[in-house]
């Protein structure tokens, strides 16, 4: 590699930054206004040349509407949350809970059943 050129992963993030603001029709100035910074520095995190810190990364996915993981993940776009229902969510906590408690009175019988052998062997 030689010295100019720059590394994937930094030009893949650098594209996605600069996807990010210009889908909200911002120039370089716009977006380092929103994250208080200088709009070099947008620059050359679009260039590749250097890479924001991962806060700095969640500020500018907050400022631009995107998910941390649209800057960082394999996706180019966001998907959307699967959608929850809350009964069902509700049906799997609760049989979760039940197993637990099963396992819980199951121990609880062999931890007692181990005192007893050792209260015998004394």
């Amino acid at each position: 590699m030689y010295a100019g050129a720059v590394a994937p992963e930094k030009s893949q993030l650098g594209e996605r930054i600069r996807s990010a603001r210009a889908a909200k029709d911002w120039k370089q100035k716009h977006l380092a206004a929103e994250l208080d910074v200088e709009p070099i520095t947008v620059s050359r995190w679009e260039r590749g040349a250097t890479t924001p810190d991962l806060d700095v990364l969640g500020r500018i996915a907050a400022a631009t509407g995107k998910p941390v993981s649209y800057f960082v993940g394999g996706s180019t776009e966001a998907s959307p949350p699967a959608p929850v229902n809350i009964e069902e969510a509700a049906a799997r906590v609760e049989a979760a809970a039940l197993q637990i408690a099963t396992e819980v009175d199951r121990l609880a019988r062999v931890v007692e059943q181990l005192r007893a052998e050792l209260a015998r062997a004394r």
